[in-house]
């Protein structure tokens, strides 16, 4: 499953279904936006600057309305599956199974919680763990095998798995292709072979980049584009079960920005 409602903050209330006709095809889960050529909802883009307003997130898809719907199973590291919408423009088809049409929990901003998972630019690839290979009794970096530095520098965060600060996270102050260093230091020291996660995302205001697909949050980016959301939980625990809830929040830039 992609997106889906976790809560209302306005307190006891039933989520908000609208029903829209599509302008291509998309799966359960989705997440959209509003849009105009072909019908009236399509899949939510990754804007092209920090907090734009030329796309309008809408919600997400919660159901198929149309006779075209199928069903494909999920496979992890492939993008498209549950319940699915085929858009068409041919009259005969149209005549046939209807036009392309989607169930859409509205993303009320500031009241409307959405759980959505978070993954390394496509569902069901988990976001890369590293496991640390230098020593640092000051508790400020963290040594990866491999670059990291796709992420966001201020725009990310960085928690420990294993180790003696397990369950703690920081906000990331630079990435230099396999260091990842934090300003406020871990309070014992980073052995070799503790484990951590880094994620292009920040409890508190925040920047939602959702996969291609638009099913789920990409964490591997860096951070600078986006859409103006208020992360309320962001869990790192377990990989390749990452999450996030959180709420758009209209207009607001990103604090870190």
């Amino acid at each position: 499953m992609g997106f889906s409602y976790a809560g209302n903050l306005g307190g006891a209330g039933a989520p908000v279904i609208r029903r829209f006709h599509t302008n291509e095809s998309m799966y359960e889960g989705c997440f959209v936006q509003s849009v105009g050529a072909g019908g009236q909802v399509g899949l939510l883009d990754v804007p092209a600057t920090l907090n734009t307003t030329t796309t309008h997130p809408l919600g997400f898809v919660t159901g198929i309305v149309d006779d075209s719907r199928a069903y494909t199973a999920a496979v992890s590291g492939t993008a498209g599956y549950g319940d699915k919408t085929t858009y068409t423009a041919t009259q005969s088809v149209v005549k046939s199974t209807g036009i392309s049409e989607v169930e859409v929990c509205l993303a009320i901003p500031g009241v409307t919680l959405i759980h959505a998972p978070i993954y390394k630019g496509v569902w069901g690839t988990a976001l890369y763990e590293i496991v640390n290979t230098t020593e640092n009794s000051a508790g400020t970096t963290v040594v990866s095998p491999v670059a990291t530095a796709d992420i966001g520098d201020v725009l990310g965060m960085i928690y420990c798995r294993s180790g003696a600060n397990r369950g703690m996270y920081r906000t990331i102050a630079a990435i230099t292709t396999v260091t990842t260093t934090v300003t406020v230091p871990f309070p014992n020291t980073i052995a070799a072979g503790d484990t951590f996660v880094q994620v292009s995302l920040l409890l508190g205001f925040g920047n939602m980049m959702s996969s291609a697909a638009a099913d789920c949050l990409d964490g591997n980016l860096t951070g600078a584009d986006g859409h103006s959301v208020y992360f309320h939980e962001i869990n790192l625990e377990e990989s390749g079960k990452e999450y996030a809830v959180f709420c758009l929040w209209g207009g607001l830039a990103n604090a870190a920005a």
